[in-house]
């Protein structure tokens, strides 16, 4: 039963900080951010291919 109400618990933290975001971003167009990067960064650089043997 203690899972249980973890996992509330953690789903009303979850849902509480959306709302937070949601009441810190209006009236703005554009949805909150969920991501954890901010700042301006570039794209991340491609892997390079291994050499064919």
């Amino acid at each position: 039963m203690a899972d249980k109400k973890d996992k509330n618990t953690k789903r009303q933290i979850q849902e509480d900080n959306l709302d937070e975001a949601l009441d810190d971003s209006f009236p703005a167009s554009d949805p909150p951010a969920q991501g954890g990067i901010t700042g301006d960064r570039g794209p991340p650089k491609k892997p390079e291919k291994a050499p064919k043997k």
